[in-house]
């Protein structure tokens, strides 16, 4: 009896442990079920720029890494295997192991590779071989130029058809007030043209692949300064550098927005991409460690204060913080080419160990692989502004509408494409007898013809522009027109619906430019709203926006309102019958204010027009 109710107890017992084993599987499982069910970085950046991460070559052997690695991000950056110490450590010696099982590791899964680095204009990042001469003095200029081409040579050929971008020149400008370049065995040997050489030595054997010149610190006004000269001078010698690598390597609290919106707007007027290659936020802040010449080295040796953990309010700024260069980054996507982090998560960071011991947060995943709450901050912000939500218009007009106009892309020839809402499609329209005289006279022989819809907002055109209505199409010159069916009929317009609209109209622009993309866009501002004068300070505001959207994407902007109103902001007498649509007079200024771009830009009209026969209100509705 006492042997049966200790094993009754045991049973119990084994029981209960395995209850609570299958629990813990399950709430495991769950735990995972939950993080596959979260978008993954690169679904929600989609098309604005890569997004990467910079790993150690044994990160790759973990199972679990791997499957983030591919989960999130599109791009891998080797962190030290293709460095020129690791590949090439004697001038007849090469080291091929590693990069090449990191490169074996990306074609297997689908991604791409940038190649880092290809020169590291440090001299503690130099291997004596390639300072010195064959007689032991220090190297040549001839010999050191011929040693840079032939280690790009080698390199780029291996690995070029995975290497879609190349860290070709790192870290070559001093900090400071050290002077133009930094000191090094290659400054000192041949000046700019080690950088030179580099460049082009790299384009010769990857002619496909983004070049890019690599370091850090150069948002601060004084190191920008060396930038911007360094990337002038190159590009007035004809050397193909293609983008900034921006280092990326935050701290905590630092001010830096303004300053990196300032080095973006430079970098664009240069006509080249930015590339935010190593990012990451310390949140144990590294700054004092070189302040007041290494003063307060020895108290920071021991100093490690969130070794049981990250306060609340120090993961607070940092989620700010990110969030607000993701932001940023955002609102730079036309320049920003890739973000990638430096280090995949906490546990791996750098700065753990650089430059003194201590335990750090830096990254968007924990320690043990999870995302942190600043990878959900991140995540919506991205979701947020993913981009204006391309919308169908169900009903059966519009719809027919729809068909018809797919049927004109198949039609004449089509050198002007007008596109836009009510007051666009008006023009030119067969149910609109009146106008459809004054589009002849205004625009025949330029082949111009228009598939605006009425009552259309954004949404529903870039719902047109990617369902077929520009297939088959590849006109000279794009007119955009439209914006009016966002706003509201009664009442001011919101903050929101001035950035709906403003966010519409760069939606289709882009689309535009990716489906036509040799096409001249013509850009007009909204016309007044004597209907609702509520919306007269909404408009200006938009149209101002609008402005710096045709500046950014290289569109003309033509904004003819001060022709069609009076001293009040109001219609001039006889420009329009309703307070919104257009008439004759008003459509004259429009008229002119076209005709001169179209002249520019085509020359004048010839005495024949190929364009499709002008469509109107379908004459039979449904389907």
């Amino acid at each position: 009896m006492q042997a049966l109710s200790m094993r009754t107890l045991w049973l119990v017992i084994l029981g209960f442990i395995a209850l609570h084993i299958s629990q813990a599987s399950l709430s495991t499982a769950q735990e995972h079920e939950a993080d596959a069910s979260t978008p993954s970085l690169k679904s929600v950046v989609g098309e604005r720029f890569k997004i990467g991460v910079g790993v150690g070559e044994s990160v790759l052997g973990d199972s679990s890494c791997a499957a983030l690695i591919e989960r999130q991000f599109q791009i891998l950056t080797p962190e030290n295997c293709m460095k020129p110490q690791s590949i090439h450590p004697a001038e007849d010696t090469w080291s091929f192991a590693a990069p090449d099982r990191f490169v074996e590791f990306a074609e297997s899964r689908g991604l791409e590779v940038v190649g880092h680095c290809l020169v590291w204009a440090k001299d503690d990042r130099t291997d004596e071989w390639m300072k010195l001469g064959n007689d032991g003095a220090p190297v040549s200029k001839e010999m050191l130029l011929d040693r840079i081409e032939n280690h790009i040579e080698t390199v780029v050929r291996r690995y070029r058809e995975t290497a879609t971008m190349w860290d070709v020149v790192n870290e070559a400008l001093a900090d400071g007030s050290e002077g133009y370049l930094r000191d090094s065995v290659y400054s000192r040997t041949a000046g700019i043209e080690f950088i030179e050489t580099a460049f082009r030595t790299a384009r010769e054997h990857a002619p496909d692949a983004i070049l890019i010149y690599n370091d850090y610190n150069c948002h601060f006004p004084e190191k920008r300064k060396k930038l911007i000269r360094l990337l002038t001078e190159l590009k007035e010698r004809g050397v193909p550098v293609d983008a900034y690598g921006m280092q990326g390597h935050f701290e905590l609290g630092d001010s830096s927005l303004n300053q990196l919106r300032d080095t973006f707007d430079a970098l664009r007027e240069l006509d080249l991409k930015v590339v935010v290659s190593e990012l990451d936020i310390d949140v144990v802040t590294r700054g004092k460690w070189w302040a007041e010449e290494g003063k307060f080295r020895e108290e920071l040796k021991s100093y490690d204060p969130y070794k049981d953990g990250l306060p609340t309010d120090i993961e607070d700024q940092q989620i700010e913080q990110y969030v607000a260069l993701f932001r940023l980054f955002d609102e730079y996507q036309d320049v920003i080419e890739r973000v990638s982090f430096w280090n995949l998560h906490d546990g791996q960071s750098w700065l753990n160990y650089f430059p003194w011991q201590r335990k750090n947060y830096p990254l968007l995943f924990d320690r043990e692989l999870k995302p942190k709450p600043a990878y959900g901050k991140v995540i919506q912000l991205l979701q947020r502004e993913a981009g204006h939500a391309a919308h169908e218009r169900r009903d059966e007009l519009s719809r027919a509408a729809h068909d018809q106009l797919l049927q004109k892309t198949k039609q004449g020839k089509i050198d002007i494409y007008f596109q836009g809402d009510s007051i666009t499609r008006r023009w030119g329209a067969t149910d609109y007898p009146q106008l459809l005289e004054h589009w002849n006279q205004s625009f025949r022989g330029w082949n111009a013809a228009n598939f605006a819809w009425g009552g259309d907002n954004t949404h529903n055109i870039l719902w047109r522009m990617q369902n077929g209505e520009l297939n088959q199409v590849q006109p000279k010159v794009v007119v955009l027109q439209a914006g009016t069916n966002n706003l509201p009929w009664n009442g001011e317009a919101s903050r929101e619906t001035i950035d709906d609209v403003v966010n519409g109209i760069e939606a289709i622009i882009v689309e535009f430019n990716k489906r036509c993309p040799d096409a001249s866009i013509v850009l007009t501002g909204l016309f007044p709203r004597d209907q609702n004068p509520k919306l007269r300070t909404a408009i200006e505001s938009i149209n101002e926006r609008f402005q710096s959207l045709a500046m950014k994407h290289n569109c003309q902007f033509l904004n003819i309102n001060e022709q069609l109103t009076g001293s009040d902001g109001k219609f001039l007498p006889g420009y329009s019958g309703d307070g919104l649509h257009l008439e004759i007079p008003a459509y004259d200024v429009w008229a002119d204010g076209l005709k001169a771009v179209f002249t520019e830009i085509l020359g004048p009209p010839s005495n024949t027009d190929e364009a499709p026969s002008p469509t109107g209100i379908p004459m039979k509705v449904g389907r």
